[in-house]
């Protein structure tokens, strides 16, 4: 996701960014106070990851481990609360992108769908050759011709989340 937004903030497009980060461990950064409002969140829950801060991207952290100024809850509950913020011309020009966990990936796909939200997932899976030989990674996936097998390592690993089979 940081490797996204540092893309999307030199695009010549422009666009309103918000990246949500969750975790159940300490985060592998320093939490900081963000001096970027989100209008539509307790102003206490204001920890956020000091590059995203750094490059003016309003970022806010979940996690129910208790860590201070941090939404005690689920990224997609967090989601939840920003999205059902937006106008109805905001949400037509709102994408999700997410990655994690399988079955946190499955719940932003819900949330998406529920938006009519355009998502997109990096999936993790084991990969053994990582080169698309042994098949080991191979998830499913709705195409316009059926059902098809795609392998993560060589066909996504990011994919539309409206045709993985969750």
């Amino acid at each position: 996701m940081v490797f996204l937004a540092d893309f999307l903030r030199r695009s010549p497009d422009t666009w309103s960014p918000l990246a949500i980060f969750g975790s159940e461990l300490p985060f592998p950064f320093e939490l900081q106070p963000s001096s970027i409002e989100t209008a539509w969140l307790d102003p206490n829950v204001n920890a956020t990851m000091p590059l995203m801060e750094s490059w003016g991207i309003p970022c806010r952290l979940a996690t129910l481990a208790g860590f201070e100024h941090c939404f005690n809850g689920y990224v997609t509950e967090l989601g939840e609360l920003w999205i059902s913020s937006l106008s109805a011309a905001d949400r037509a020009k709102t994408e999700v992108f997410a990655c994690g966990p399988t079955p946190m990936l499955r719940a932003v796909a819900a949330l998406a769908a529920r938006y009519k939200l355009p998502c997109q997932v990096s999936l993790e899976e084991f990969m053994a050759c990582a080169v698309g030989g042994c098949a080991g990674c191979a998830v499913r996936i709705n195409t316009p011709d059926g059902p098809a097998m795609k392998r993560v390592c060589v066909d996504g690993p990011v994919f539309n989340a409206a045709e993985v089979v969750w």
